[in-house]
């Protein structure tokens, strides 16, 4: 039996479209668009980074590069007795890596480079950022008239 139109115009669009609805937090996160918070976005850019240093310093001769690499690698390699909220282990706990692996390799891929430096680091570990309005709405057209237009008003 279909709903009365007239009875309760906000009951009938209820029924009709209330279980389709969904709010764009809601589709974001089913999209994967929200997979990190804004914490988390920035731990792993500071990874990003330490890798990096880590990475491109491990060989080099110039100072600046060697003392940023040196801290990166203590960064990395210290204790769990010294946890604070951006510390190794809290970054990758919170970004679900598994730090004692990723330590493990990196020693070990810093063995192999010493042993045969044409392996060398990889490419740059590079995130995408993405601005804010192109991941939540389309650009919207400009409501400026082009300049040749208003011109031939002008003269007429």
């Amino acid at each position: 039996m279909a709903p009365k139109i007239g009875s309760n115009p906000e009951a009938t669009v209820e029924k009709m479209v209330g279980l389709h609805q969904i709010l764009p937090a809601q589709y974001f996160g089913l999209a994967g668009a929200g997979r990190f918070s804004a914490e988390q976005r920035l731990m792993l850019a500071l990874l990003a980074d330490a890798l990096n240093v880590y990475q491109h310093g491990v060989l080099s001769r110039a100072t600046r590069k060697r003392l940023l690499y040196l801290d990166a690698e203590r960064w990395i390699m210290a204790s769990c007795d010294n946890m604070h909220i951006f510390s190794f282990e809290t970054v990758c706990d919170a970004l679900g890596i598994n730090s004692s692996t990723l330590r493990r390799n990196l020693v070990a891929w810093k063995h192999r480079v010493a042993h045969d430096p044409a392996l060398g680091p990889s490419a740059h570990l590079r995130l995408k950022n993405t601005p804010r309005e192109r991941r939540l709405s389309h650009p919207r057209p400009s409501a400026r008239k082009p300049r040749r237009a208003l011109g031939n008003q002008a003269r007429r």
